[in-house]
């Protein structure tokens, strides 16, 4: 975790992806309008390679106040089967770090991959290993931001706490981009109360030694028939949970300073609905 590059002078929230009430082209004023201060870019399907077009998004967001964190392409396994997969993932992640990098956004956001037929343990070295690999060139190319894989909501997935974690603790600028909605479905719906998310945050102090500077996922979510795993994103209210309120309050009594990223349906909507209820706990401190 070492050379962490997200600084945050407070609690920030966005939206994963333009918001939905706004023309792209005023997008960061847009959000600045409305009390925001983030934004999660997604590249998901295909990372912008025009740096100067990278670029003035990222002054556009930065005169606005917005920090940006990017979302990598979704077809990366640092766990795949065969050697070429493994090493299109690397090339596919180091294409999104300069991408970040060019626009000013300090964390990559990443599905580290799948167990497949192998242990737990060898997917896990097989994609720290090419990690440290990852992270050696970007070090070569002066790409400074960090790299941040994803807890995941499906058992099948490479991606536990434990698992984001020992990447984290590997690999020097590696921090988890921790989704609560993935760790709530992955275990069967582990977070009932404001205990739940204690012990989870205790566990990633205890492991990491710090929890400020978090890059957060969050929403609602649906669960399979099964109970385990995810099935599909709600908005805040629906009821499927987890119940960001415990979350919000932990947060304002502890002073925390992440970037919480609402991916919501919604998405800008119930960044401002978490927005409120943080400030609402603040205020009664």
């Amino acid at each position: 975790m070492k050379g962490v590059n997200l600084i945050l002078d407070r609690v920030r929230f966005g939206p994963a992806g333009f918001p939905i009430d706004a023309p792209k082209e005023r997008a960061f004023g847009y959000l600045r309008e409305i009390g925001l201060s983030g934004m999660e870019y997604q590249a998901v399907r295909r990372v912008p390679t025009n740096e100067k077009e990278l670029k003035k998004l990222g002054d556009e967001a930065r005169e606005n106040d917005i920090i940006l964190t990017l979302h990598a392409p979704y077809a990366i396994n640092l766990s795949a089967e065969t050697e070429e997969k493994i090493r299109g993932s690397i090339n596919r992640l180091l294409s999104a770090a300069k991408a970040a990098k060019a626009m000013g956004a300090g964390h990559v956001t990443f599905h580290p991959g799948y167990y497949l037929r192998r242990s737990r343990d060898e997917a896990l070295r097989i994609a720290i290993s090419a990690l440290k690999e990852l992270r050696e060139t970007m070090i070569s190319e002066g790409i400074d931001v960090e790299l941040g894989p994803e807890t995941m909501g499906k058992p099948s997935q490479l991606g536990s706490l434990d698992d984001v974690l020992e990447m984290a603790k590997s690999v020097d600028g590696v921090s988890p981009t921790v989704d609560f909605a993935h760790l709530h479905v992955r275990e069967g719906g582990i977070i009932k109360s404001e205990e739940d998310y204690r012990s989870i945050l205790n566990k990633i102090e205890k492991e990491l030694g710090d929890i400020n500077g978090l890059v957060v996922h969050f929403t609602e979510v649906e669960a399979t028939s099964s109970g385990y795993g995810e099935r599909m994103h709600h908005e805040l209210g629906s009821g499927y949970g987890p119940d960001f309120r415990p979350l919000a309050k932990i947060m304002a009594e502890n002073g925390l300073k992440w970037f919480v990223v609402s991916e919501s349906p919604i998405l800008e909507r119930d960044s401002v609905k978490m927005k409120e209820i943080y400030e609402s706990f603040l205020k009664n401190k």
